[in-house]
This record gives structure tokens, C-alpha cells and sequence, in this order.
């Protein structure tokens, strides 16, 4: 193995404070001394691989969500111009490809049958596990005044997943809950039931070698990351380790960081203390922090961009928002306060002043951002009209509406209940007349001003050659 540099770095500051971009250039002072690991080395790779000269990365890099992961990985090939590899991944992969990837030591540490494993999504998780619970649910051993039976299912895993990921025993749940709730109505009983349950829910899943997060994650830090020999692979594979934004991790990834920092790999972490926003969904903000102990503190507190000037302002505005006009605060000269009397007056308004700054060349319009608390559908066309019919270019970010909402989407679910039998009965009739309105369209121009027509056989024809391919415009695709 190669020497890599001794020092760890713990990288603190608010948003926009430059953690992620500082974490890059570590990466790329890393990258320098820290080697992959020749194609010789003792672990699982394909022959091509071995054939190719393909080097293992020795640096790991998580990121707390995959569009975070994303845009890190994009950010390090950019900054290093694509010549370094490494392993990119967030927590939750990490432990989920670890147990995939060990899955025989856990055969053999815990006498399991499953030869191979098979992950569960929530859904799938929830609808078995009520069916493995339902004379419990029927005779309402497990439930709870107010709770629904799908809604007390859901609870009772999520409880044993936030466990896992807290480094909890699941034997341990029932005596937390009877210790948390002693004030509450709720039976002591229902808490002992809950246990048993989940012991029987997780001896059904390994006997099977289902996967679940909550199980994942037990197995992590339960058993595989107590293996000798996973130990052993763990160390030799990663020299160097960079985690952004821990303040959002499960606790057991502190265990994971703490185990390569002993065996001598370096650390580079990015904290937000006033971040921790999946507090109460697995993150232990403040059990990661301890772990600024072990490395060389680092402060980006100094805030960037509109924040250094507007900041305070636009919080206590937010905040206060009753008091903020009557009281001395003021807000500085370059921001213009709109007040209208109704809605539409302000969506007017705001177009208006984005359609001034644009045509008087105060700013172009990829240098603006409007932002608006629940912007529904009527808000948003409303907008996006003026601007267009201004020549103004508009692209609607974090735009999460169902599919369901296309009437070409709607068009196709009716026909594939009509396909498949027994779905008929679901179909209402107004979904029938409109996949037969959207589906019956019979011509349709082209991009070069050409009508296409649909014969009856499904083909595509044209006004000027028999048959011509229908231009299709393909929308960008994001990853």
C-alpha cells in the first residue's frame, strides 16, 4: 500500500459556506499520493477487468443522497479531469453493496441457507410484512388507538430500521418504547408484541435472504463489520475516505469512519451545524460531530453570494414576519420590496420586473431564479406564459408532479387495464373517453411543417412520401 497523509480534516460551516468545494480540493491533494490499487489485488474482479489492467479505487467518497452524489462525483472528474478513480456511493449503498458483496462470510457467521440475496423495496417490505403479521392484526394484538392497520405496519418497521441505523439491538426497541411511552395509555404489552414481531420478521427475511434497509443495516454493523476477514479486505481496499454533509448520516457510518481512520486512512468530512435536516429519519447529527475529535478542524463560516448581504434580513423576515414592516428593520438597497393587493396582481408584477431586468439588460435569464413557497400548477403556467410570450426562455425546476397528470400516461394506464383481464371493472368511463381522444388523434406536423397521418395498421404516413419516420423530440434526460 502506499503512504497517504496521516492528517484528517473536519470541514464545518453553514450552507453555501464552500465545505463541498474545499472537500474537492482535498481530493485533488489526496489524489496525488493516494494510488489505486493494482489489478494484482486480492479481490473480486472480473476477468475483463483483470485482462484491461483496470485499477481498484482506493479512495471512497459518500454523499448523503444520489443527486449529492451526483453532482460530487461530476465536481471531482471535472476538478481532476477524469484521471483519478474512485468509489462513489452514499451511506445506505455502501452497507447495502458491503452485504451483497459479503454475503457468503454472513452465510457462513450466521448459518444462513439463502445462497442469494434479494432486495425488498418499501412497498414490497410493508405488503409482507403485513401478511407474515396478519393474525396479530386481525385479533388486534398489534395495534394502536387511531392508528390504521397499513399506517401501525409501517410504524412498527420503521422502528426497527431507525434501530439499525442508530446501532441499536432490535432486542432493545420493546424496552425503549415502554421507557419513551411510560406517561402514554398505550399498554405496555403492545411494545413486547412489537419485538416479537420483528425478531420473527427478520428470521423470515434471512431465511429467505430478502433484504431490507432495516436488515441492511443490522447486518452492517451487527455482524459483517465485526468479521475478521471483512475487517481485513475493509483496510486494504480504502487508503482515503471523504464523506460531505455527515450531519445528514446514520449513526453506524461513524463506526464505518472510525474503523479505516484506525487503520490508518485519512478522512476529509463536511459538517453543517445548523444543517442535520434527516434528524428523526436515520441522521444522528450531533453522534457524527464527536467525530471532529480525531481530525483538524476546519471553519467556513463566512457566508457567499446574496447571503453575506441579505441573510439576516431574509431570516428575520421569515420568521417575523408580523413585526418585520412596523418595526426599524429596513431592507437594503438592493432589494425592491412588491406588494399587491391580491395573487394575480403579484405574479403579474414579478413577471413584469424579471421581464424589465431582462430586456434592459440589467441581467440575463439563466442569472435568475424565481422562488415561491407552493407554487401550484396555476401559478406556475401563469408565469411560464408571460414569459414566453415575452421571449423569455423558462425551465421549471424540482417540477414533482405524477405521471399520472399526462394525459398520454392516463391514456395508456386505461388501455393496459383493458388489455389485461380483470381490470376492466377499474376503468371509469370518463378515462375511456379520454384515452379514446388522445389515442385517436389521427394527424399530427412535423417539425419541417409536413402532416403525418396515422393509418389504420399504426403506420406513420406523409403528405409527401409514403412512409417517413415521425420526428420525435427527444427531451434531455437527467441522472
Amino acid at each position: 500500500m502506499q503512504t497517504v497523509p496521516s492528517d484528517s480534516f473536519w470541514i464545518t460551516g453553514t450552507s453555501r459556506s464552500g465545505k463541498t468545494t474545499r472537500l474537492v480540493e482535498q481530493f485533488c491533494q489526496w489524489s496525488r499520493t493516494v494510488k489505486p490499487l493494482s489489478p494484482n489485488f486480492p479481490r473480486r474482479q472480473s476477468k475483463l477487468q483483470r485482462m484491461a489492467g483496470q485499477k481498484i479505487p482506493a479512495i471512497l467518497v459518500l454523499a448523503a443522497n444520489g443527486d449529492n452524489r451526483l453532482d460530487l462525483a461530476d465536481r471531482i472528474a471535472e476538478a481532476t479531469s477524469g484521471q483519478h478513480s474512485f468509489h462513489s456511493t452514499t451511506p445506505l449503498g455502501f452497507f447495502e453493496d458491503e452485504v451483497v458483496l459479503f454475503w457468503p462470510l454472513l452465510i457462513r457467521s450466521l448459518d444462513l441457507r439463502a445462497q442469494f440475496p434479494l432486495r425488498l423495496r418499501p412497498e414490497t417490505e410493508q405488503e409482507l410484512a403485513a401478511m407474515l403479521w396478519r393474525s396479530e392484526l386481525d385479533s388486534g394484538i398489534l395495534g394502536q388507538a387511531g392508528v390504521g392497520t397499513e399506517r401501525m405496519v409501517r410504524r412498527t418497521l420503521d422502528l426497527f430500521q431507525l434501530a439499525a441505523q442508530s446501532g441499536t439491538p432490535a432486542e432493545e426497541i420493546p424496552i425503549i418504547l415502554e421507557d419513551g411511552f411510560s406517561d402514554d395509555n398505550t399498554p405496555a404489552s403492545l411494545w413486547a408484541v412489537m419485538g416479537e414481531l420483528l425478531a420473527k420478521w427478520r428470521d423470515w427475511c434471512l431465511a429467505r435472504g430478502l433484504l431490507t434497509y432495516g436488515i441492511i443495516c443490522e447486518l452492517y454493523w451487527r455482524y459483517l463489520l465485526q468479521e475478521p476477514t471483512y475487517q481485513q479486505h475493509l483496510a486494504e481496499r480504502y487508503q482515503a475516505v471523504l464523506a460531505d454533509d455527515v450531519d445528514e448520516y446514520p449513526a453506524i457510518s461513524r463506526r464505518l469512519f472510525e474503523f479505516l481512520l484506525d487503520r490508518g486512512a485519512a478522512g476529509a468530512f463536511t459538517y453543517n451545524p445548523e444543517g442535520g435536516i434527516r434528524l428523526g429519519l436515520g441522521a444522528d447529527p450531533e453522534y457524527l460531530a464527536d467525530l471532529q475529535l480525531r481530525c483538524v478542524v476546519e471553519n467556513l463560516n463566512q457566508p457567499t453570494g446574496l447571503a453575506s448581504e441579505i441573510g439576516d434580513v431574509v431570516v428575520d423576515l421569515a420568521v417575523n414576519a408580523f413585526i418585520f414592516y412596523p418595526s426599524n428593520h429596513h431592507l437594503p438597497t438592493s432589494v425592491r420590496s412588491l406588494q399587491t393587493t391580491s395573487r394575480s396582481d403579484l405574479l403579474r408584477k414579478t413577471a413584469e420586473t424579471v421581464v424589465e431586468l431582462v430586456h434592459s439588460k440589467a441581467a440575463q435569464p439563466e442569472e435568475i431564479a424565481v422562488i415561491a413557497p407552493g407554487l401550484d400548477a396555476i401559478a406556475r403556467y401563469s408565469l411560464i406564459e408571460i414569459f414566453t410570450s415575452r421571449n423569455i426562455l423558462v425551465e421549471s425546476l424540482n417540477d414533482q408532479r405524477p405521471l399520472s397528470s399526462s394525459p398520454t400516461v392516463r391514456a395508456l394506464l386505461t388501455l393496459l387495464a383493458l388489455v389485461y383481464p380483470g381490470l376492466g371493472r377499474l376503468v371509469r368511463r370518463d378515462d375511456a373517453a379520454e384515452m379514446l381522444v388522445v389515442l385517436t388523434q389521427r394527424s399530427a406536423r412535423g417539425e419541417d411543417g409536413e402532416d403525418y397521418a396515422l393509418r389504420e395498421d399504426g403506420q406513420i404516413t406523409s403528405s409527401l412520401s409514403p412512409a417517413p419516420p415521425l420526428p420525435i423530440s427527444r427531451a434531455p434526460q437527467c441522472f
